[in-house]
């Protein structure tokens, strides 16, 4: 189960239990209670433009409220939202009702590690970061205050990448750790790792749509996606996948399908290709697919923060994730192009940054 935290937090203190923690603290699995949030008067300040209609209301009356701005002077995309899809979302408990949040059953005992330690689903109306209205069939998303800036015109020839995905600064106020990106609809998205930092395939966790909500700490069950958003536009048949987010380091992220046949994705999951308008440039693919035990990770979204130049494995940290490897396969070379893409336009888009257009000659690159 995905769980947030700040991104700078103060010193961390011993603790067993979330019980142990302050108000927006979780207890992780290294004993150590963490920051929730990220951003000044988070949570119930009213720091931006959005309507209070957006913040008020119970479940399941909740408005989706989402706007996006593009400041060209800055060079900064922005996104303001609360954090609830354009969707219903059903009352949920990961593992069924009575049932933990930290594995399934099947897997040993559901309410046994430090986050969630003790914790059943639902949770109890009234209690710390629970909704009043929470009913007996699982817990609520609540409308949460996020605010977004991704780099208007990211550098693909930039020496610093690859990252890692979580390597990041995009969300400025919200819930901040496994940040990857937003979605369209202004949902955030994590990476493929619930709070223990386990897949969340491996680790049986039911995601419709691709989402689901937190368990119930800070202000209360927030929703956000790990995987690809199959409920809303994703697809267009024979054609490329529409954009359906920006990834924190500006790229876009587009959805399943591509000009010419499946996409060839570099380790990030991204490649140089052309877009549904035609240009060319780099960016990420939402990809379909359940992770198994024993296989190679297969990203949803992201691997790390690209091109990966065939060094994801190098933005590998125990910092993040306790060290797991949400890497790509790849497509056997250090930078993938989309088959099919016009040379020339790739030259010349590459030509626009510091690298320029001399800068793919250092690399493998796959024919085509």
């Amino acid at each position: 189960m995905a769980i947030v935290f700040a991104a700078a937090a103060a010193a961390a203190t011993g603790c067993y239990s979330n019980s142990e923690c302050a108000y927006g603290e979780v207890c992780l699995k290294n004993g150590k209670c963490q920051q929730l949030f990220t951003g000044e008067g988070y949570p119930g300040a009213k720091l931006s433009d959005l309507p209070d209609s957006c913040f008020q209301g119970q479940w399941p009356n909740l408005t989706s409220c989402a706007v996006w701005k593009v400041d060209e002077e800055l060079g900064v995309r922005t996104l303001e939202s609360n954090d609830v899809p354009p969707y219903h979302v059903y009352s949920y408990c990961p593992f069924g009702v009575g049932q933990g949040y930290c594995n399934s059953p099947s897997k040993g005992n559901s309410t046994d590690c430090p986050p969630f330690r003790g914790l059943k689903c639902p949770c109890t109306p009234g209690e710390r970061g629970c909704p009043q209205e929470t009913p007996s069939s699982g817990d609520v998303m609540v409308a949460v205050y996020q605010k977004f800036e991704f780099p208007l015109n990211p550098d693909p020839t930039d020496a610093s990448k690859p990252k890692h995905m979580y390597d990041n600064k995009c969300l400025k106020n919200g819930n901040s750790y496994q940040v990857i990106g937003a979605h369209l609809n202004g949902v955030q998205i994590k990476g493929p790792a619930e709070a223990n930092g386990f897949n969340v395939d491996t680790t049986l966790i039911p995601l419709p749509c691709g989402g689901h909500v937190t368990p119930p700490v800070g202000p209360g069950p927030v929703y956000h996606y790990h995987k690809p958003a199959d409920c809303t536009n994703i697809s267009i048949a024979g054609q490329h996948g529409p954009l359906i987010g920006w990834a924190a380091d500006g790229f876009g992220i587009y959805g399943f399908g591509d000009v010419s046949g499946a996409s060839v994705l570099d380790e990030c999951n991204g490649h140089f290709g052309e877009l549904p308008d035609g240009s060319i440039g780099y960016h990420y693919h939402a990809v379909d697919h359940y992770n198994m035990d024993g296989e190679h990770h297969v990203p949803y979204h992201m691997g790390c923060q690209g091109p990966s130049k065939g060094k994801c494995k190098s933005t590998i940290s125990e910092k993040y994730d306790y060290g797991a490897d949400w890497c790509g396969a790849g497509c056997g070379y250090e930078i993938c192009v989309q088959p099919g893409t016009s040379n020339a336009s790739l030259t010349q888009y590459l030509s626009k940054y510091p690298g320029g257009a001399s800068w793919l000659s250092q690399f493998t690159v796959n024919p085509y």
